[in-house]
């Protein structure tokens, strides 16, 4: 009886020993975390012609309501010390169930592999659905995805996520200088596979005590024989403790349907922000600004007959706002969004800028 005692007591000693090192491990080898942002939203100002690439833009004039416009859930699993694994998935108003409710997307599946070439300082490789370089930089530096996607994001020129291969690196131990270079089939997270790829490139370099920093970006892609596109990036940010600005200019070389055939259209975008403290109501307190100019047909014709009205207007838009940061992982933001359009052809309809006064609110969770 009492060797009966002493045998239970060890395994249910070893058992608990045997969870808290699970525990400690499952710890140390998975992550579950997300994030989510919404707006009350009220459309103070707008026309009846629907349509435009800003938020509210096919929204009608007095609309109000509520509007979940992301909500991610990742898992990350360290395989080893050096390779890890990531899922992320995304529901959103544009992923929708056949019922119309909302729905999941395959946002990232990938392996990672860390310090891959040691000559390379902060080498690293991704394989699989992965981010591209396109938006990383000006995106972190922006710091408000949860009010505005970045400018050419927003336009729609270039994407966020690819299915391929990247390598990133650094030129030097101090990470004042770096590359980034992928290759991808050029259909974001669409099934499909065909004969041509994307290809993507970027540098960054920092000055000034690290707080300037310089990229450049190239993406080319061939859609057909006949069909290919470009896009040429520069960004520029200054980080101070109390303040940030960002510059970004864009200009996509790619063709379009103009009067019945094939010919250039060459959007530019242009794309300036300011965040900083306001340290007089307190530490918790920021505000932003952000200004973008969106030529769609830099080469525009104003006879042709285009697939869609945007070409026949330049669109100047504004994003003003508080940023109150509640608790860690709550923050509330009330802002206003302007969007004004710039007829280039007389001839077609004149529009009235959309006006839009919204809170936004954005919480993160898991680890």
């Amino acid at each position: 009886m009492k060797n009966s005692i002493w045998v239970a007591a060890f395994i249910l000693l070893y058992c608990c020993f045997s969870i808290e090192s699970y525990a400690q491990n499952t710890e140390q080898k998975n992550r579950i975390w997300g994030y989510s942002f919404g707006d009350l939203i009220y459309k103070a100002q707008g026309d009846t012609l629907f349509w435009g690439n800003t938020e509210y833009a096919g929204l009608e004039e007095k609309t109000i309501g509520s509007n979940l416009r992301r909500l991610f859930i990742g898992y990350d699993y360290k395989i080893t010390e050096n390779i890890k694994a990531k899922v992320l998935v995304e529901s959103k108003a544009a992923t929708t169930t056949k019922e119309g409710r909302l729905g999941l997307a395959v946002i990232h599946g990938q392996l990672e592999w860390s310090e891959l070439v040691p000559a390379i300082p902060n080498s690293r490789a991704r394989v699989g659905l992965i981010p591209t370089p396109i938006f990383a930089l000006p995106e972190k530096t922006w710091g408000y995805r949860s009010v505005e996607k970045d400018a050419l994001d927003l336009r729609g020129l270039g994407k966020v996520i690819d299915q391929g291969l990247s390598f990133s690196g650094d030129f030097n131990q101090q990470k004042t200088a770096g590359f980034s270079l992928m290759v991808g089939n050029g259909t974001g997270n669409k099934p499909g596979v065909d004969k041509y790829l994307e290809y993507y490139a970027s540098l960054y370099k920092k000055f000034w005590n690290n707080q300037l920093t310089v990229e450049l970006l190239g993406d080319y892609a061939r859609k057909a024989p006949e069909s290919q596109q470009a896009l040429v990036r520069t960004f520029i940010s200054v980080e101070k403790p109390i303040w940030t600005f960002g510059a970004e200019v864009s200009q996509a070389y790619l063709d379009e349907e103009v009067s019945g055939k094939l010919q250039a259209v060459n959007p530019l975008s242009v794309s300036f922000f300011l965040s900083n403290k306001l340290g007089f109501l307190g530490e918790n307190w920021r505000s932003f600004i952000r200004y973008d100019f969106y030529n769609p047909a830099t080469k525009y014709d104003a006879e042709g007959t285009y697939a869609g009205p945007s070409q026949h207007y330049n669109e100047h838009s504004y994003w003003v706002g508080l940023h109150y940061k509640m608790k860690e992982k709550i923050h509330f933001m009330p802002n206003v969004i302007i969007n004004q359009y710039e007829r280039k052809n007389q001839t077609v309809t004149k529009r009235i800028s959309d006006i839009v006064p919204r809170i936004t609110v954005y919480f993160q969770f898991g680890d």
